[in-house]
């Protein structure tokens, strides 16, 4: 296995921890019927066919390309500054069987032609065959812990985990729709562009850092995914109680852009609760509302400490700081801004 050192200097707070990957990682419970996957490139183009070969010549896997009836949807949309590069979505299942998934790059932020949109469409692909992201050097963990320019392929780790998934898996509930565990679960997961892996890289990237309570929120405009149509949004509207960077101040409100809706949410981007308070690390969009940098860059405010949106066992430094006291997160927010030479960039 192809693991990536990581340096971990000063407070863990400040430096982070991305830990490495030492076991299977598999997308919930998610999974294609079998190992033969129709898949059709509809507009990703050479990037995408590349990242398609990878994963047929390289795992058990085998792909037929296909015109229609597809189980895999590749492309390439414009969806403007929504935070992700790149999305994975199920559009069909039955219980925990995925019947077909998309994989887009998102060229607001990836030029089609770049190694990057190929590492992009190597990960979303990957997604729609039931993997999650892993430390390791490939494409799964490309965007997350290291460069996606530069882990533009699968690697051994992969291949093992598609391996232990679908050695012995076999389409016995085709046509048989089932209610599985996954049916409420999270069906968007998405690759963001941002994806700090450091509080001290979060506070740098971010325009403002907030502590601010949700009072409600509204639909909003849809977002286009070219020819597959849209996918809703939401606009959460907040008050701000404190500020540590920027120009909100407190009992300013701003509204803040979401992804999906209660119907259709992102992984590792829950609906925001009314009345709660929320640690937020955002940037300015174009038409004045806010977005969080990534879900590193959200946290639930409670009795019991911070509460983060990404996974505790993704082992990034987010998730370290499940049960952390705000006052100490924001003492090391205050520390990043005086001295900004703590950055640890990688």
């Amino acid at each position: 296995m192809n693991r990536k050192a990581v340096l971990v200097v000063g407070s863990m707070l400040i430096a982070g921890f991305a830990g490495s990957a030492a076991h299977a990682h598999q997308w919930g419970c998610w999974s294609q019927a079998d190992r033969n996957i129709a898949i059709r490139n509809a507009s990703g183009g050479s990037q995408a066919s590349a990242a398609i070969s990878d994963w047929n010549s390289m795992t058990i896997l085998n792909f037929t390309n296909v015109s229609s009836g597809e189980e895999i949807y590749v492309f390439n949309a414009n969806s403007g500054a929504t935070g992700w590069g790149g999305l994975a979505r199920i559009t069909s299942y039955s219980g925990c069987t995925i019947r077909r998934a998309t994989a887009q790059v998102n060229t607001y932020y990836f030029s089609g032609t770049s190694l990057s949109a190929r590492g992009v469409h190597c990960q979303e692909i990957g997604h729609g065959f039931g993997l999650d992201h892993s430390n390791d050097g490939g494409c799964m963990g490309g965007g997350y812990w290291y460069s996606i320019s530069n882990a533009y392929r699968p690697v051994s780790h992969n291949v093992t985990d598609v391996g232990n998934m679908y050695a012995n898996k076999h389409d016995d509930d085709h046509g048989h729709p089932t209610v599985g565990p996954e049916a409420g679960a999270p069906r968007f997961h998405a690759n963001w562009f941002h994806n700090p892996r450091t509080l001290g890289q979060a506070t740098r990237l971010a325009s403002h850092v907030v502590v601010a309570t949700a009072n409600f929120a509204t639909d909003g405009d849809p977002i286009s995914i070219g020819e597959e149509g849209t996918i809703p949004s939401q606009r959460v509207h907040f008050t701000v109680k404190n500020s540590r960077k920027g120009g909100l101040g407190a009992g300013d409100t701003f509204v803040l852009f979401q992804n999906g809706n209660d119907e259709n949410r992102f992984d590792e981007d829950p609906s925001y609760k009314m009345g709660h308070r929320y640690l937020l690390f955002l940037t300015e969009r174009e038409d004045g509302t806010y977005m969080v940098v990534s879900p590193q860059g959200r946290y639930h405010i409670t009795r019991d400490g911070l509460v983060p949106a990404v996974h505790r066992d993704s082992k990034s430094f987010a998730a370290d700081l499940a049960g952390a006291s705000l006052n100490d997160v924001l003492f090391d927010v205050d520390r990043a801004l005086e001295m900004p030479e703590i950055f640890i960039e990688k």
